[in-house]
């Protein structure tokens, strides 16, 4: 009985030892695959390109990593250790300034960026490349792409458009005292300045109404007086300041420049049109044109008026005196 057990106690050590010689996996003692889904019998080095399948792992190979060796990536060849991230394999060479995920801008394809992705980056970041900006050179406003780098910028128009707030002359930014909210008045979107934007707000002493909500600023502000007169005349909300009478139309209108000068154009004239309709209220304490048998019987002044410097009243236009009485 002692000798049975001392030969299998021999045998046992036989196994254990050979085992104990037999080579380590260089894959690790973790690794359960299959010796033969990746080497052949022609010898450890010769790999059989069909056998392990990656796309079934959480890493498809696409692109440029179809064509990798597996050592390039695995170089201790410890599966298991293998990591996902871009910058596990690749150098980063925008220097931490983009962010990790490299997969933002780039594919496993190639490295150069399409133009879809810089707009949908520019997009998540809160700055949509519309208008100018959609064609504009990266460079003029990434003054580090140079050295590859993509700092954090400011995405306020004045932090690239500086010098056209300074160099502004029609109108002078900075005398005329506009901040530098460039949205107020111009379009990102446009292709040029002039393009208008979310609006400008206005004097609550002189709220744009009617015509004057599509007017140009510079129709009232600049254009139309001489430097002298342009400081003043800008901040005036006098209609004569914009509305003063031509020559021509003093000939046309010649009551405006005698009997009704002392009035303001307001009381008479809208923003909406200045011929059509004109309201003068106080007429009423002379003669009731919008009350009584007058009402809506007139379209205009000259229905009953000589168009003349004394403005008549000339009813005889629409009433016949020849009984006598009055109408």
């Amino acid at each position: 009985m002692l000798k049975k057990i001392t030969i299998l106690s021999f045998l046992l050590f036989c196994v254990l030892a050979i085992f104990a010689q037999s080579p380590k996996s260089p894959h690790g003692v973790k690794f359960k695959i299959d010796c033969t889904t990746c080497h052949t019998t022609e010898g450890w080095n010769k790999m059989n390109e069909k056998g392990f399948n990656h796309n079934k792992t959480k890493f498809p190979l696409a692109g440029q990593h179809k064509m990798v060796g597996c050592k390039k990536c695995h170089p201790s060849l410890q599966f298991n250790d293998a990591k996902t991230e871009c910058s596990s394999c690749h150098a980063d060479i925008h220097q931490g300034t983009v962010g990790r995920d490299c997969g933002r801008c780039h594919n496993s394809h190639s490295w150069i960026i399409p133009n879809a992705n810089v707009k949908q980056i520019h997009r998540q970041q809160g700055f949509v490349l519309l208008g100018a900006h959609a064609t504009a050179d990266c460079n003029r406003c990434h003054t580090s792409a140079s050295k590859l780098r993509f700092d954090n910028m400011r995405t306020d128009c004045y932090a690239c458009h500086q010098f056209n707030y300074q160099s502004a002359k029609r109108p002078n930014h900075k005398t005329v005292g506009f901040g530098t909210d460039c949205e107020r008045c111009h379009n990102m979107a446009g292709r040029e300045w002039t393009a208008k934007g979310r609006g400008f707000v206005h004097s609550s002493s002189f709220p744009l109404t009617g015509a004057h909500k599509a007017a140009e600023c510079r129709t009232c502000h600049w254009d139309n007086y001489s430097a002298a007169e342009k400081e003043d005349l800008a901040k005036s909300n006098q209609c004569n300041s914009c509305h003063s009478l031509k020559n021509s139309d003093k000939a046309r209108f010649p009551a405006h420049t005698t009997k009704y000068l002392k009035y303001d154009c307001g009381d008479c004239h809208n923003t909406t049109s200045w011929s059509s309709g004109v309201r003068f209220t106080q007429h009423d304490s002379w003669g009731r044109i919008y009350s009584g048998k007058h009402k809506g019987k007139w379209t205009k002044c000259t229905d009953c008026h000589n168009n003349d410097a004394a403005y008549v009243a000339n009813c005889s236009k629409c009433h016949s005196f020849s009984s006598g009485k009055l109408p």
